[in-house]
């Protein structure tokens, strides 16, 4: 199994070209940017390639996000965020993700917590973390024989 060094990154430059576009779900990926298991927190890269509905969920702390390509929107807003827009999602903000655009997605995501994705009844179905984020990155690290890049914070 290949291992990476836990202890926190001091300043780092980190070139996106370098990692590789993890898989999260059907259509979308993360690229981790960084990853704090210990602050909870972490910031990556989001590519959404299939249009419609991603995901209900819940961010139980705030969230901050910069569109890079393509839009999306949030079934409970009345606003699409296209290139160059930034959104701020506050603690407790309950919303559905929705990709319509002809063009793949591209968001950097910055999150200040736990993200918790919801069924159609709003019960928890699974809990993203900094350190979830982590294992799936090493573990397709692990099975594609890369080396991993230091990411966590």
């Amino acid at each position: 199994m290949t291992t990476v060094d836990l202890t926190p990154m001091g300043d780092q430059l980190v070139d996106p070209a370098d990692l590789p576009w993890v898989p999260q779900a059907e259509g979308v990926w993360f690229k981790p940017l960084r990853l704090s298991p210990v602050s909870g927190t972490w910031t990556n890269l989001l590519k959404v390639t299939r249009r419609g509905v991603i995901s209900r969920h819940r961010h139980p702390f705030p969230v901050e996000a910069w569109v890079l390509q393509g839009s999306w929107r949030y079934l409970e807003h009345d606003w699409t965020a296209g290139p160059g827009s930034y959104v701020y999602e506050p603690a407790g903000d309950v919303h559905t993700l929705v990709t319509e655009g002809e063009d793949e997605m591209v968001t950097l995501f910055s999150m200040h917590g736990r993200i918790d994705y919801l069924n159609d009844t709003g019960e928890v179905t699974f809990t993203e973390t900094a350190q979830t984020k982590l294992d799936k990155y090493l573990d397709y690290c692990a099975r594609h024989r890369i080396a991993p890049l230091p990411v966590v914070a």
